[in-house]
């Protein structure tokens, strides 16, 4: 436990506007290890997230036989955040950082690594441990048949009988939405909907774009044809059909990948997309019922450097209507309107390789 120059550096520049109880600590870099110090940095300030999985700490550390896990191990790790006795500091997430090695080899080596992808594989893994537990507790002597474990999932049905709905833990009711895949077919008309579950959206970007316009794209009809017809099971045939996504349910997190790595088949390689991209503060996410949801940004996950195979990743932080910077172990106060100038660039060789690469907005309704 180290405490940075940078940590106290932010007491003087807060003063007495240092929030009362909150912590501000940095993360250790273990050689590489800045996509996951961006992520977890990122998580710790949703506030919801933090809430959840710290009662889930105080609920389950006791317990003789708790198993060590990757949920363990990032409840341990901010629970040692959160109650350190200094404001700020630098903290070694060691134990965190060795059970994912230990648990995914991808993450093993010195390798640059994929936030998006750590992101993905931590979330996925939380929910799975969740759900054995939740599964463990409710296998009683007479093993409930699995259409009766559904019964404190959603009252609706969803994913139209292609798989049942799982437990609904507290990672999903923070982080999951469903998209509905509607496929119409242009010969008899028929409509096929299924839904998908969803803890983020990867969108397309392209040059001097918004998020909205990502979203409008994510969403807007596609003509299936030629060699991509649809088998439509009224006609009993491959037809020409009409596909589009829509947002059925909206997360109380949205989580918005930007896909700045793009494979480019004449080089043989990933190439960094620095498009300018614009995200607002504030957003508004059109649903299957028109009607709009309201969304306000409190994190960014950047990306650093010109290509996919290097560079480094930062986290951009609101926290009590200040924005922070958490660059590992050193973290500063930023203005607001210095967020704009990670965007991208509308230049084909930009000077600046700062770029938002994840970007994670709460709802400003009541939770779902």
């Amino acid at each position: 436990m180290v405490m940075g120059t940078a940590g106290s550096k932010l007491e003087k520049v807060l003063g007495d506007q240092f929030p009362e109880g909150e912590r501000y600590f940095g993360l250790e870099n273990f050689g590489n290890t800045c996509y996951c110090n961006s992520v977890l940095q990122a998580l710790y300030f949703c506030i919801p997230f933090r809430e959840q999985l710290l009662d889930y700490y105080a609920n389950n550390k006791n317990l003789g036989d708790a198993e060590e896990n990757l949920l363990m191990c990032l409840a341990d790790l901010f629970s040692q955040i959160s109650s350190q006795k200094k404001k700020t500091g630098v903290i070694a997430p060691k134990r965190f950082v060795y059970r994912v090695k230990k648990q995914n080899e991808i993450f093993r080596g010195y390798m640059h690594q994929d936030a998006h992808e750590f992101l993905n594989f931590l979330l996925n893994e939380l929910v799975d441990i969740l759900e054995k537990e939740s599964n463990a507790l409710k296998s009683t002597p007479e093993a409930l048949s699995p259409s009766e474990k559904i019964s404190n999932g959603p009252s609706h049905p969803v994913m139209n009988g292609v798989r049942k709905e799982p437990i609904v833990t507290w990672v999903h009711k923070n982080f999951q939405g469903i998209l509905t895949n509607e496929t119409r077919c242009l010969c008899c008309e028929t409509v096929t909907a299924r839904d998908e579950m969803f803890f983020d959206l990867s969108l397309d970007i392209e040059q001097n774009s918004s998020i909205t316009s990502c979203l409008k794209n994510f969403c807007s009809t596609e003509t299936l044809n030629a060699e991509d017809k649809f088998f439509c099971d009224k006609c009993c045939s491959l037809q020409e059909a009409q596909k589009r996504m829509k947002i059925k349910k909206p997360p109380h997190i949205l989580v918005i990948h930007l896909k700045r790595f793009k494979y480019i088949e004449q080089l043989g390689r990933y190439k960094k997309l620095s498009y300018r991209v614009v995200f607002p503060m504030e957003l508004k996410l059109s649903t299957v019922e028109d009607a709009d949801s309201e969304y306000i940004l409190f994190a960014v996950v950047v990306h650093v450097g010109s290509g996919p195979n290097h560079g480094h990743y930062v986290s951009l932080v609101k926290s009590h209507n200040h924005w922070l910077m958490f660059d590992d172990d050193n973290i500063e106060m930023i203005d607001e309107s210095t967020v704009q100038t990670f965007f991208g660039s509308s230049r084909e060789y930009p000077g600046n390789t700062d770029h938002g690469y994840i970007l994670f907005y709460e709802s400003l309704g009541g939770k779902s």
